[in-house]
């Protein structure tokens, strides 16, 4: 077998620029010279690299280290350069649109969020994420040659290598959506589509939390699960893998969206607590919590929240036993993967500190009399853009790894 060197020196190039820029980001300010210790390369490999960034306007210079012992000249400090590159993400739900531009250190400089028509079919709702698109572009505060591309994010079952929509239940006629042509061919960008709590995950461990291994379940109209095993995500054989909202746990539940009964989605999502609202506004007519009216034609998630901390008995009763759903199923699932952390995120109910409470009790409750020392469940640290931020960092990562996410 020949030694890569002399096969390929150009992926050679590329993947030593790529370690170096992959060792600033997790470093901050540093040196050449403990850049070349780190990756064990020549001082000259890593001059010409820095050079390059430089040029490029990729990295920045932040003064000057500490002298060494033995004196001499100061080492030059440098850094990533947060305004070198920026990224579009956009987070495609059944209720809304979310569209963010970041920055190459994960700040959000614009965004927009769109009201979703997934009862329209896909032409409505492409044309809905290709105006969310424009109206961030039209906000722009930066060079547009600076924007790497776009990461989109969808539920349900996604290609990522052909960029494909396979299929997505909650959004109506929804089967084999070329997301990724439509957009590369409307913005004359590079776009990455993968499943939204992947993106969620990814987000997570990109700027937050690098575990090597976490569970990131995302809660809103349906319910999935990121799985970061190893310090990547994991797909699966056929990209299914963390398709827990579609798990049964009440074998005589309502009928799910996916044609079984009881799923986790059918007893626990806000789109399952939003129609069990539904049915009790219908019953009782009005109620009240403190100095709260509901009618039909207020109701939605954020009311249903406010209602719950305002702490009304019979919402809490309903949010409680979706939460009692959760936490017992996190509680298997960390039978099965045995991570070290678990991160929720979603809309606003699943961001909420008083939704968190109810899961993480009803998760440490259910727990085997042998378990201990058991993960943590941990908020998403970017709340309901936790997935919009992901979607971009995928995109952006691609300046890090030679392959791309």
């Amino acid at each position: 077998m020949k030694k890569a060197s002399s096969a390929n020196p150009s992926l050679i190039r590329d993947i030593n620029r790529t370690s170096v820029l992959d060792v600033m980001r997790r470093t901050g300010p540093i040196s050449q010279a403990d850049i070349a210790k780190i990756l064990a390369l020549q001082p000259s490999t890593i001059m010409r690299i820095m050079t390059e960034l430089l040029e490029e306007r990729l990295i920045v210079s932040v003064g000057q280290g500490q002298t060494t012992s033995k004196g001499g000249r100061k080492a030059t400090l440098l850094e990533l350069n947060k305004d070198g590159a920026y990224a579009i993400g956009v987070d495609l739900n059944a209720d809304e649109v979310i569209a963010v531009l970041l920055d190459l250190s994960g700040v959000i400089v614009a965004e927009v969020r769109t009201d979703c028509p997934s009862e329209s079919g896909p032409n409505p709702v492409m044309d809905t994420v290709k105006q969310s698109i424009q109206a961030l572009l039209a906000q722009l505060v930066v060079s547009a040659d600076r924007i790497i591309g776009i990461g989109v994010s969808v539920p349900g079952k996604v290609d990522s290598v052909t960029g494909t929509s396979v299929i997505a239940i909650n959004f109506r006629d929804w089967f084999n959506v070329p997301i990724g042509e439509q957009l590369e061919q409307a913005f004359q960008l590079p776009v990455y589509v993968e499943h939204d709590m992947r993106a969620m995950a990814f987000g997570e461990m990109w700027f937050g939390n690098e575990y090597d291994h976490m569970l990131c379940l995302g809660f809103r109209s349906g319910i999935g699960l990121g799985l970061v095993l190893n310090g990547e995500l994991y797909r699966g054989a056929h990209q299914l893998a963390g398709d827990v909202g579609h798990v049964v746990v009440d074998p005589d539940g309502p009928l799910c969206s996916c044609g079984r009964q009881g799923c986790l989605e059918a007893v626990a999502s806000e789109k399952a607590i939003h129609n069990n609202v539904r049915r009790y506004v219908q019953q009782h007519s009005l109620s009240s919590a403190g100095n709260i009216k509901m009618t039909m034609e207020e109701l939605n998630i954020r009311f249903i929240y406010e209602t719950f901390r305002q702490g009304h008995p019979d919402i809490t009763a309903m949010i409680k036993e979706a939460a009692n759903y959760i936490g017992r199923t996190l509680c298997d699932l960390v039978r099965v993967y045995d991570p070290q952390a678990i991160v929720i995120g979603g809309n606003v109910l699943a961001s909420s500190s008083e939704f968190l409470d109810l899961v993480c009790s009803a998760y440490q409750s259910m727990q085997p009399n042998y378990a201990d020392d058991i993960p943590s469940i941990q908020p998403a640290r970017f709340g309901d853009q936790s997935i919009a931020i992901g979607s971009a960092s995928l995109m952006l990562s691609r300046l890090f790894k030679p392959n791309g996410a």
